[in-house]
């Protein structure tokens, strides 16, 4: 693995390598973290703001002993826009040993491979694809659930996202996986991803505007996913949010029914699908995928960089 791109590029085999390679990480951070990368340079290239990705991906590099130039809007300090783009890349690569891009807009992320001399990883490209956040969620479920084929997975929300599109397509490389998408019409899963379930043989449920809250729904799953739903999807404004999201909302009453054995996911930042009550529940790991985003972003980091600690 040269770039990190998409989630498509990933084998069954190299996510279990990936995976364990992350359970090593977190052995060395607990130790305070060791000094392979001492030698190496991550540029953060974010054309659009973020704060938990990129401070994982920069803490990440740091506990490994690297450097780090960073910036967290580009496109304000820098003239080189759009048709620019690839001469900011190839400036950039020549003064860094990997950059991690996030970007406004799909494709970018394949337009600075096309011309980069170091390893890209993605870190969000518009719309399209956020494949280390859903690297980091199917290695929670992996650990959390014992392995990702078989089990039961409720997504909930604004599921037109990069995050929960990057999430199937890593699902649909595991048998017996089944999803129920439970969202707004408006936030509703894209056809294209669909139809990459479909001929992967992936069965999944589609409950748009369900009316009663989450109770039922979440019964039986071994998974709920949730993620925030944007304010902005509402033209009634907020006193239709308010009557909607609580269709959506984990309630006592969802946490009640859910099995004891289940797990609550949530990529963050939270709004009111996901109140405060809910993070004493022994079942909520969300704070928990952080901390795994920090491994497994160590792990990343030495993979594309082929340099690995020592005591590995």
């Amino acid at each position: 693995m040269f770039h990190l791109l998409e989630s498509q590029q990933f084998t069954k085999k190299k996510l279990r390598e990936l995976f364990d390679l992350t359970s090593r990480m977190e052995s060395i951070l607990a130790r305070g973290g060791e000094e392979c990368l001492k030698d190496k340079i991550l540029a953060s290239l974010y054309f659009t703001p973020s704060l938990r990705t990129r401070f994982s991906f920069e803490a990440a590099m740091l506990r490994l002993g690297g450097s780090i130039l960073s910036t967290e809007a580009a496109d304000i300090f820098s003239s080189e826009l759009r048709g620019r783009f690839e001469d900011t890349i190839r400036v950039v690569s020549e003064m860094s040993d990997v950059i991690v891009l996030r970007h406004y807009e799909s494709g970018f992320a394949k337009r600075a491979a096309a011309v980069s001399y170091v390893p890209i990883i993605n870190a969000g490209d518009g719309p399209a694809q956020h494949p280390t956040q859903a690297l980091v969620d199917l290695y929670t479920i992996d650990r959390h659930v014992g392995g990702v084929d078989g089990c039961s997975i409720a997504m909930v929300g604004d599921l037109s996202g990069r995050t929960v599109r990057s999430l199937c397509y890593f699902l649909a490389k595991f048998h017996g996986v089944t999803i129920s998408f439970i969202s707004p019409d408006l936030t509703e899963v894209k056809d294209d991803i669909k139809e990459y379930l479909q001929r992967h043989k992936v069965r999944f449920t589609e409950i748009t505007n369900p009316k009663g809250g989450l109770e039922e729904l979440v019964k039986e799953v071994d998974v709920v996913h949730i993620t925030q739903l944007s304010k902005e999807y509402f033209t009634g404004g907020h006193k239709d949010y308010k009557k909607t999201i609580s269709n959506y909302a984990l309630s006592a009453k969802a946490l009640s029914a859910m099995k004891k054995s289940a797990v609550i996911m949530h990529p963050l930042p939270r709004a009111e699908e996901l109140p405060d009550e809910s993070d004493s529940d022994p079942r909520a790991i969300y704070f928990r995928q952080n901390h795994y985003g920090l491994c497994l972003r160590m792990a990343i980091l030495s993979t594309v960089l082929d340099c690995y600690p020592s005591s590995l």
